[in-house]
């Protein structure tokens, strides 16, 4: 049987009534395809069987190691985007996959779209720019890649400066591309999260973003910790894979839990920001878990700013 997410799902989501929902996000919602099914019986089997073989499997585990992957990656999308005429739709990462099964409300389901998973994050992002990163004057993006979510940041905050750091020197020519062609406000600077650059300094009043990208540094996410904290910006976002979140006695959470510990990716991070507010240094604003792609939930989102 097929169901859409309606604006009152969305809302659900992200823990607010719907009579609160931005306009710019409930137009993303009405003009979008997302139509779905719940995927039950041997659909649903078959995709299990699928995960525990992908978990028998070798797989690349995250690290600097893989930084001439994502080297790579991003420069087919600058290629891409240069051939484009600049078209910004040539920047969505190529790993979102098309016609994918994905993770939704505790299910895997099916969506009618090809472009579920891009649609859902493009509403994700205005209500994260519209409500989290409303009042700052510069939005610092962590793990920019290929700089798609800071086009739509430059649409909802025309007057801030934008910022995208990356550990890919790709990235910092993608950024000055958008720049030249696309007129954005926005300037790139090559980041490792592995080991902060300790000249780095935020503007006043800056904000952090970082989508899927902790996810690479394992449990090395001390550094980057310490470094935002010594630079106290307004407020920081992560829509990240949050280990802490799975629930072990859930046959769909478990699978992504032990696919993290497959990969290597983010363990811990949720603890210590927990222990960090429990010694007041630092206050968390919200934490909600919206979507997922086939193997986890990558679209939880975290909110906190340091006392």
């Amino acid at each position: 049987m097929t169901s859409t997410l309606t604006v009152n799902d969305f809302a659900r989501h992200f823990g607010i009534p719907e009579h609160d929902m931005p306009a710019a996000c409930r137009e993303l919602i009405l003009g979008r395809d997302f139509r779905y099914r719940v995927l039950t019986g041997t659909e649903r089997d078959a995709t299990i069987l699928r995960v525990l073989k992908t978990l028998k499997a070798d797989l690349e585990i995250s690290g600097p190691g893989r930084q001439p992957r994502w080297e790579a990656g991003w420069g087919e999308n600058l290629k891409e985007f240069i051939a484009s005429n600049y078209d910004p739709s040539m920047l969505v990462p190529k790993f979102v996959r098309r016609k994918e099964v994905i993770r939704l409300d505790g299910e895997f389901v099916l969506p009618e779209s090809e472009t579920f998973e891009t649609d859902y994050v493009c509403v994700l992002r205005a209500w994260i720019f519209s409500s989290f990163f409303r009042d700052v004057g510069a939005l610092y993006e962590f793990g920019v890649g290929s700089g798609h979510n800071l086009v739509e940041a430059a649409k909802y905050l025309p007057a801030a400066k934008l910022v995208g750091l990356d550990w890919a020197q790709v990235s910092k020519q993608i950024l000055e591309e958008l720049r030249r062609h696309r007129g954005i406000n926005v300037e790139g600077h090559v980041f490792d999260l592995n080991k902060p650059d300790a000249s780095l300094q935020f503007e006043p009043g800056a904000g952090v973003l970082t989508i899927g990208t902790l996810e690479q540094i394992g449990r090395n996410f001390g550094p980057f910790v310490d470094f935002l904290l010594e630079r106290k910006p307004k407020v920081c976002v992560h829509v990240e894979t949050l280990y802490e979140v799975y629930d072990q006695d859930n046959l769909v959470d478990w699978l992504a839990a032990a696919y993290l510990e497959k990969r290597n990716y983010l363990r811990g991070f949720l603890a210590r920001m927990r222990e960090l507010e429990a010694e007041r240094r630092v206050r968390i604003l919200d934490l909600r878990r919206t979507f997922g792609s086939f193997y986890h939930d990558g679209y939880t989102y975290l909110v906190w700013e340091p006392l």
